[in-house]
């Protein structure tokens, strides 16, 4: 038993981490719903839709969104896939595209900007202790080889640990002059790729399981397209990399 939570250890407290962190964000939200009344208790919990839509609608619901998301996002920035549930979870709250592009947009943006203060005023311990020695290394070998010249292309494709790397970048003393675009290319066209790409499939129209199947594999498709053009892309970052330094 010992030398498996010796061998597992990291793995075993990050699991504790994330249950932890997701504790506090769930109880943040119920304390919020509670207090503006959504969800209030009459022989059980109940959940006023009405109050909940028109509350929503609202400048400061719209604030509690981004902070939700913000907070979220920076602990747990070691999760993989959590930009992508937070997207799907505003789609699923708000019936208008546009609002869901501006909120997922404006989070990201916000969210990035504090994980690069972090790793510019915390430093290199407070970023190992947020995502992780591995992470860490990984992200700081890929600037360091290839350059902050292409952090906007990494900021592009899922294949890079982006979270890690707006953290790095901020040890690094990134320029904002750069920094600011990369993000704002890079993060920005990856929302707007989840956000009208889920939000224009027709689901009412899939009516038989021929339909899901069809969605499905198409779905894999694109993801494993990306993923082809991101490894493309690496392989030839590489290559110049390499070239320079021959040069």
């Amino acid at each position: 038993m010992k030398e498996f939570f010796k061998e597992h250890k990291h793995t075993i407290f990050g699991l504790l981490k994330l249950c932890l962190y997701i504790f506090v964000i769930t109880s943040i939200v119920l304390l919020i719903l509670f207090a503006t009344n959504i969800i209030y208790l009459d022989e059980g919990i109940k959940f006023n839709v009405e109050l909940f839509d028109d509350f929503k609608q609202t400048w400061y619901g719209w604030l509690i969104v981004l902070l939700i998301q913000v907070v979220a996002t920076v602990f747990l920035c070691f999760v993989p896939g959590k930009s992508m549930a937070f997207i799907l979870l505003v789609n699923a709250l708000y019936d208008s595209i546009w609002q869901v592009f501006i909120l997922c947009l404006l989070g990201v943006y916000l969210s990035s900007t504090v994980m690069y203060l972090i790793g510019k005023f915390g430093g290199r311990k407070i970023v190992e202790k947020i995502i992780g020695e591995k992470d860490c290394e990984t992200a700081s070998q890929l600037l360091n080889n290839k350059g902050i010249a292409y952090f906007p292309v990494m900021m592009l494709f899922p294949i890079f640990p982006d979270d890690a790397l707006i953290m790095i970048a901020g040890t690094l003393n990134m320029s904002l002059k750069w920094f600011i675009p990369s993000i704002a290319f890079g993060r920005g066209i990856g929302v707007a790729t989840i956000v009208f790409g889920f939000g224009t499939v027709p689901y009412e129209k899939f009516t038989t399981p021929l339909h899901w199947i069809i969605f499905i594999c198409l779905a894999i498709g694109a993801f494993l397209l990306v993923f082809y053009l991101a490894h493309k892309i690496n392989v030839l970052l590489d290559k110049r990399r390499i070239n320079k330094n021959n040069n």
